[in-house]
């Protein structure tokens, strides 16, 4: 492959660096998702409480955003190959425990509550994927391999869940065996990976805080990171009260899980139309594009036209997903410096998994003052909001991708 400047580039496909890279992050992501549905089920199987899995769930976010800003710190001071194979190993190392009581009949909440914590913290040096990617490939390339980990982790998202429920179905230990075993392949392909040393920056040495400050301080990341920020949070809200507003009308378990399927379903086809898109439109302008798409969306939502219905407007959702991890990567990781993206993007992470939670307790206290279907319009009218915010600033609307005038 030969580039415009007249280098050539050894295609994805045929990088060693890379193709390990995003195996082992396939099954990693594969293993996340199959517990998404294992631990819930695990919890309700053996203490039959509900709460216990909704505490399992705000320990892990917590432990994320609570060690969101030290793991970005020890991203841009350490080796971050390494620390990546760390983390896969203590979270293998946690199920691999959990597994072995549940086995012998020693299961504690405790033991489930300190898995959670391990899994919560350990996915904050999860960032170290996209980093180490920016390594293993060129620059003209990086759209490129951002694009195909967004379709690995679509797939790993549609394919996940089910098979942490079937697993589950054929004895409870399996999916956490299957998820210990996932998490050690990516740890052993991630050491496998071998790139050249990074010089050590003093700067790296800093205040915690100081990468994700000084993309707050700039104006257009400062926008885009709000916009980002509204749509992943809208769009993880939308899926909880879209089962609610089903669940209400009468709608069966399988046909609602159907119907939300169909957000990760879109997010998969979405990809096809990263690059067209890409072609026509400034990362700025399709960041306004996807944000305003997913209004009409939201509203479609709460309108009562069936499960049918439904499931088309979450596939339209989902279309404009894909974008989002690309324009992340655009609008806000590659402007920082090497020797403070860690801190960066781990200080973005931490913001996008604050406004979850967050988002969550707004849109429970509002379907219970008011209904499933207000709170869509109220998700939509917030995100069109936003983005609106957004327009108003110059420098996102005339955004330029790399390399390009």
């Amino acid at each position: 492959m030969t580039t415009p400047t007249g280098h050539t580039v050894t295609p994805l496909h045929r990088n060693r660096n890379y193709r390990l890279l995003w195996t082992g992050s396939a099954g990693a992501f594969l293993g996340l998702f199959a517990l998404e549905t294992a631990m819930p089920l695990l919890i309700l199987g053996t203490w039959s409480s509900a709460a216990l899995t909704s505490v399992f769930a705000a320990v892990q976010t917590t432990t994320t955003v609570l060690c969101g800003a030290p793991a970005g710190w020890l991203l841009d001071r350490y080796d971050r190959r390494k620390l990546l194979v760390l983390a896969e190993t203590a979270r293998a190392a946690a199920l691999v425990t959990l597994a072995l009581a549940l086995w012998l009949g020693q299961l504690t909440i405790a033991h489930v509550i300190t898995t959670a914590a391990v899994l919560g913290s350990m996915q904050t040096v999860g960032t170290a994927r996209m980093l180490l990617v920016r390594a293993s490939v060129p620059d003209e390339q990086l759209t490129a391999a951002v694009t195909g980990e967004e379709v690995r982790n679509n797939a790993a998202e549609l394919a996940g869940p089910p098979l942490g429920g079937v697993l589950f179905a054929l004895s409870p230990v399996l999916p956490l065996l299957a998820a210990t075993a996932l998490f050690m392949v990516s740890a052993g392909l991630t050491w496998l990976v071998r790139l050249p040393a990074r010089a050590q920056s003093p700067a790296a040495s800093g205040e915690v805080l100081k990468g994700l400050t000084a993309a707050l301080r700039e104006r257009t990341m400062r926008a885009a990171i709000l916009v980002l920020m509204l749509i992943n949070s809208v769009a993880w809200i939308a899926q909880l009260v879209t089962i609610v507003l089903l669940r209400q009308h009468g709608i069966a378990p399988w046909l609602v899980g159907l119907v939300v399927a169909g957000f990760a379903t879109g997010a998969l086809a979405g990809t096809v139309l990263v690059a067209p898109l890409q072609r026509r439109l400034g990362p700025g302008a399709l960041l306004l594009v996807v944000g305003l798409a997913q209004v009409p969306t939201l509203a479609g939502l709460a309108l009562p036209l069936g499960p049918l219905w439904a499931a088309l407007m979450c596939l339209c959702f989902g279309l404009g997903l894909p974008q989002v991890r690309v324009l992340l990567d655009v609008l806000v990781i590659r402007q920082i410096p090497d020797e403070r993206r860690g801190q960066a993007l781990s200080g973005v992470f931490t913001l996008l998994s604050l406004s979850l939670p967050i988002g969550m307790i707004g849109a429970g206290m509002l379907m219970n003052y008011s209904t499933p279907r207000t709170t869509l319009l109220t998700l939509a009218s917030i995100l069109l909001l936003g983005v609106a915010c957004a327009t108003f600033s110059r420098s996102v609307r005339t955004a330029r991708w790399p390399g390009k005038s």
